[in-house]
């Protein structure tokens, strides 16, 4: 589970990505912000996801960056939507309810940005550095796809 970021805009981050990381991002994303609604027991939900170290980033300590997590969401998804993608009328009907269940909530929740947060592997990173360490772990992924990332990077030739 990863949130992609980029850039500390949320709209650049979703324009960076590629269609097919794009839509996962969308759903792990809302799936971030279930698990730590679950865990302050808004809504019924599985927490077991809560260790994972970037869950666990989002949660802050019982007081969720859900506000900026659900601004990035809505970024991603839109970006997604604008390239062609496609949503469920199911899956709608729960963003919004996600959406009602925010704004009815949001007391309870840090209103200040996620902190940049990576992690991968070994690796943890906080700051701005984190930006420059997922475009690189994006170029390596899609540099090792065997489908084409679809989102206008190509890979520079050696001068």
């Amino acid at each position: 589970m990863q949130i992609f970021r980029v850039e500390a805009d949320h709209n650049i981050s979703a324009k960076y990505l590629d269609n097919r990381r794009l839509s996962k991002q969308v759903l792990e994303l809302y799936q971030i912000i279930r698990v730590c609604l679950a865990e302050i027991k808004i809504i019924e939900g599985n927490t077991r996801y809560l260790h994972h170290p970037i869950v666990k980033h989002a949660y802050n300590n019982g007081s969720p960056f859900i506000m900026d997590l659900y601004q990035m969401l809505i970024a991603m998804d839109e970006e997604h939507q604008r390239r062609g993608g496609k949503r469920s009328a199911a899956f709608k009907s729960d963003l919004e309810q996600l959406a009602e269940t925010i704004t009815l909530n949001q007391h309870l929740f840090s209103h200040e940005s996620l902190p940049p947060f990576f992690v991968y592997g070994d690796v943890k990173l906080t700051g701005d550095k984190v930006y420059a360490a997922y475009k690189e772990l994006l170029h390596e992924k899609w540099l090792n796809d065997t489908i084409s990332p679809r989102c206008g990077w190509q890979q520079k030739s050696p001068s």
